[in-house]
């Protein structure tokens, strides 16, 4: 009997140290320039911040657009009337759009 109490704890521990050991945390993609943000300034910032615009910001290369991402959320989130804001004689992004720029730029301005 007491064999059989002792087995039975163990088994116990073993599937309780078991649960514990697996992460259950979702995987969560993170927003990338390559795979999430690049075609929003390729179809909503053309034909200014792109090769052979007239603005000398191009943002369909990374490291500018990573480093002037903060001006650009700014931009976006203007009211369209406001001086400043963009794009410039446009249609304001989309709120999808625009919280794809913010989690680039929370999850770290990932390039891939």
């Amino acid at each position: 009997m007491k064999t059989t109490k002792l087995f039975l704890l163990a088994i116990t521990a073993i599937f309780i140290l078991a649960g514990c050991s697996k992460d259950e945390t979702p995987q969560v993609d993170k927003v990338t320039y390559n795979k999430d943000v690049k075609s929003i300034f390729l179809s909503k910032c053309t034909p200014c911040h792109l090769e052979g615009g007239i603005n000398p910001s191009k943002f369909d290369d990374y490291n500018t657009a990573k480093a002037k991402i903060d001006a650009i959320l700014l931009r976006v989130n203007l009211d369209p009337t406001a001086q400043g804001f963009m794009p410039k004689n446009g249609t304001k992004l989309s709120a999808s759009e625009i919280n794809t720029l913010t989690m680039w730029k929370t999850d770290g301005t990932l390039e891939n």
